[in-house]
């Protein structure tokens, strides 16, 4: 399996989820537009790449009341290093992520990912793939376990650190009627500051999960899928249940690539969150994943994103029963210019404390390549939150300029 760094074009994409890597100006939908070019060290190629993005966040902190506003710069480099062994890939990706807030200095931030990965090609019919990332990051103030009036009862952002490892292994030629993909990671999560509110938040996730694939048209094949997720959080509070569980997920579906225009993958079916304390209700939920894609023109495209997941609390709820929406449309208007259109809509229900949010996020951006190495672009974003419970409203609104390079 050949591992490229393909032109992608201007990229856009509003679903709201626990990212692993993330920032209050993360790279803009006009990231990742150049051709970066390789420089040979032997065996192995480095393509370095550098990303500025710069401009202004009218909330910071995403209150409803008493907005901060700053000038934000976010400086990003990213080196890879690939190596090929005849169908073998292995890949070494370091990405820093320095973070500066020009009126509030005490939210500066440098976030580091460091992440290999190995594609083993054994025979047509047996592939492994395999991933190990060390992940040093923050969670903004004004999210996860700051949110809404916590916001600012840190002087600084909350830091953690995440440790990853896994394998997915497929067997079954690509063109074969049967085909099963097995899968299984374990993360460590440690956050690294203020401990009297993170130290119950420390965890180690392990999952397992099977796919069957059964070809019914050449490009089209049904799937049956199971997968098990174990949560197993470190640090116990005294006089307080344990939040470890188990979740389940049966799901069938369908994926196609039918036409030079349309691919898409479809997942339904049921989840089943299982807590090991007897006091905390367990969960069943129907549950969804999709992603559809069409492309009218060779240089058009539209996706839509949705999905469904109980998600860890960041309070005093059991968990977080979230759904995803999000449709984006990327368009090229010739080789240099290209514009990304995307609105998400997310809803997250708490199941103890009967709080309910709705998410809606809009975002439009414009790329133009100067050099097949050189791109600028511009993005600009709204979000807006209405939640049923006080202090936990806001609107956001950004405005972001990029300069990325490369060799």
């Amino acid at each position: 399996m050949e591992i490229t760094n393909s032109r992608s074009g201007v990229h856009a994409s509003l679903l709201i989820s626990s990212t692993l890597f993330t920032s209050l100006i993360a790279l803009p939908m006009s990231a990742q537009a150049i051709e970066p070019a390789s420089v040979s060290l032997g065996p192995v190629s480095m393509i370095p790449q550098l990303t500025v993005s710069t401009g202004r966040n009218d909330n910071i902190f995403y209150t409803s009341t008493d907005e901060k506003s700053s000038a934000v710069t976010v400086i990003n480099p990213v080196v890879q290093f690939i190596a090929e062994d005849g169908a073998n890939a292995y890949k070494l990706t370091a990405d820093i992520r320095q973070g500066i807030y020009h009126s509030s200095q005490d939210d500066n931030y440098t976030d580091m990912q460091l992440q290999g990965d190995a594609n083993l090609v054994f025979d047509v019919r047996n592939k492994l793939d395999l991933l190990a990332a060390y992940l040093k990051a923050h969670e903004a103030r004004g999210t996860g376990l700051t949110e809404g009036a916590n916001a600012t009862v840190n002087d600084a952002p909350i830091k953690y650190d995440e440790k990853t490892a896994g394998a997915t292994y497929t067997y079954g030629a690509d063109e074969a009627q049967g085909r099963i993909v097995g899968k299984l990671s374990y993360t460590v999560r440690d956050y690294t500051n203020f401990r009297s509110l993170t130290t119950s938040r420390d965890r180690d996730t392990l999952s397992t999960g099977v796919t069957f694939y059964y070809r019914v048209m050449p490009k089209t094949s049904l799937l049956f899928e199971a997968r098990r997720t174990e949560i197993d959080y470190q640090n116990e509070v005294v006089g307080t249940s344990s939040l470890d569980s188990s979740e389940w997920k049966y799901l069938v579906g369908a994926t196609w690539d039918a036409t030079a225009k349309t691919t898409g993958v479809v997942k339904a079916g049921y989840a089943q969150k299982d807590f090991s304390a007897a006091d905390r209700d367990d969960e069943g939920a129907f549950t969804w994943e999709a992603e559809v894609s069409w492309a009218p023109r060779t240089y058009s495209t539209f996706v839509l994103r949705s999905g469904q997941e109980l998600e860890e609390s960041n309070g005093a709820d059991n968990y977080i029963d979230t759904s995803t929406t999000s449709l984006t449309w990327d368009h090229a208007w010739d080789d240099r210019l290209k514009t990304a259109l995307a609105y998400g809509f997310t809803s997250e229900e708490y199941d103890l404390t009967s709080r309910k949010d709705d998410t809606n996020s809009f975002s439009a951006g414009v790329s133009y390549d100067l050099r097949r190495w050189l791109t600028v672009g511009m993005d600009i974003t709204h979000a807006e939150r209405d939640s049923n419970q006080a202090g936990f409203d806001y609107d956001n609104n950004t405005l972001v300029m990029t300069v990325q390079g490369a060799l």
